[in-house]
C-alpha cells in the first residue's frame, strides 16, 4: 500500500512512520519536486494531510482513504470522491479554548500593552491599574455548541462567567437564529466565536451585528474567518473604540494581507491561526493515524470519519 504523505514532518517524525508501518510504502512530498509530487499523488492509496491546489485532489482518484491533519474540511467540501476521510475533530479543541481565554485575559488585564511597554523600556506603573478588568462574572456568548465552545465554556465557569450559547439544534442553546442572536447581542460582554465553516454559518456576523455591540465588549473568533460579513465593519468598530477590544484566530484572508485595517487596529490580538498549536502537535496527529491505520488494515471503522452533507 502507497501511502502519501503531504505534512511538514521532520525527519524522525518521518521514521515514526516507516518503523510503526513497515510494510507500507510511505511517499513524501517534500522529498518530491513538481509534476513528481502530484504523480505520486495520483498513485497513492492513502493520503495523510491536506494537499493544495484542491484540483490535485480531485484526480486523485486511486484514494481509498485521506486523513486531514487538520478539523477543518471545507476547503475540500465540493470534491466527490470514493474514498473515506477523516479529521482531526476534537483535537484541537483544548488549545484553542485556552487560545481564547488567553488572548481575553491579555486584553483584560493589559498584558498586551504592558509587554509593548517592556519592550520600549517605558515605566508606567500606577495609571494602568485603572484600565485594568476582570474576566469575573462577564456575560459571554458563545457561537458554536461543538467541542471548542464547550471547551470555552467550561474554563470560563471557573470566572464565574454568565454563558449564552448559540446553535441551531443543540438542546442548552438559548439562541438558535440569527435574528434571536441579533437581539441578544447587547446583553454581552464577549462574544466568542467557535463556529464550523458551513453554507450556513457564511456571513452570519454581520455589520448590523457589530453596531449593537456594547461599547467595551470583546468579540474573539476561532472558528472561521468568513463567519464575518463585513470584517472592514469590525476593523471600523475596534479603530473608532466603538467596541472594546478583539481575539481573532483566523481572518477572511490568511496570511493577513499587510493592507488589512486589522493590523493597525487597538485593543486587537491577532493569533495567526496559530490557536490550536501545541507542543507535541504533529506527534498527535501521527498517533491517530497509525491508530486509523491498524483499523483500515482490519476492516474496522475509522475515527473521525466526517459527513460532508452534515457539515462535520
Amino acid at each position: 500500500m502507497t501511502i502519501y504523505v503531504d505534512a511538514p514532518l521532520t525527519p524522525d517524525q518521518k521514521e515514526l512512520l516507516r518503523s510503526s508501518a513497515p510494510d507500507e510504502a510511505f511517499v513524501f512530498r517534500d522529498e518530491l519536486a513538481g509534476e513528481e509530487q502530484y504523480n505520486a499523488l495520483l498513485k497513492a492509496d492513502v493520503l495523510l494531510g491536506n494537499p493544495r491546489p484542491v484540483e490535485w485532489l480531485k484526480a486523485a482518484r486511486n484514494l481509498k482513504w485521506i486523513q486531514l491533519y487538520s478539523t477543518g474540511f471545507e476547503y475540500y467540501s465540493g470534491i466527490q470522491l470514493p474514498a473515506v476521510v477523516t479529521n482531526m475533530r476534537d483535537y484541537y479543541s483544548e488549545p484553542c479554548a485556552e487560545t481564547m481565554i488567553a488572548g481575553i485575559m491579555a486584553l483584560y488585564r493589559g498584558m498586551d500593552a504592558l509587554a509593548v511597554l517592556k519592550k520600549e523600556k517605558q515605566w508606567v506603573g500606577p495609571p494602568i491599574r485603572q484600565q485594568l478588568q476582570l474576566l469575573h462574572r462577564k456575560k459571554v456568548i458563545i457561537l458554536g455548541t461543538g467541542n471548542i465552545g464547550r471547551r470555552v465554556a467550561k474554563i470560563l465557569s471557573g470566572f464565574d462567567a454568565e454563558i449564552i450559547f448559540f446553535g441551531r439544534t443543540a438542546p442548552d442553546a438559548l439562541l438558535r437564529s440569527p435574528e434571536e442572536l441579533l437581539q441578544k447581542i447587547s446583553w454581552a460582554d464577549i462574544i466568542i466565536a467557535c463556529l464550523p465553516g458551513t453554507d450556513e454559518t457564511r456571513g452570519l456576523f454581520t455589520r448590523d451585528m457589530i453596531s449593537r455591540m456594547n461599547k467595551g465588549a470583546l468579540f474573539c473568533n476561532v472558528g472561521r474567518g468568513n463567519l464575518l460579513a463585513d470584517e472592514d465593519a469590525l476593523a471600523e468598530a475596534l479603530a473608532s473604540h466603538t467596541i472594546g477590544g478583539a481575539v481573532l484566530d483566523v481572518t477572511a484572508a490568511e496570511p493577513l494581507p499587510a493592507g488589512s485595517k486589522l493590523w493597525n487596529c487597538p485593543n486587537t490580538i491577532l493569533s495567526q491561526h496559530s490557536g490550536g498549536g501545541q507542543l507535541a502537535e504533529i506527534e498527535g496527529i501521527l498517533e491517530l493515524f497509525l491508530e486509523n491505520l491498524k483499523r483500515y488494515k482490519s476492516g474496522q471503522p475509522l475515527k473521525n470519519q466526517v459527513h460532508f452533507d452534515r457539515g462535520y
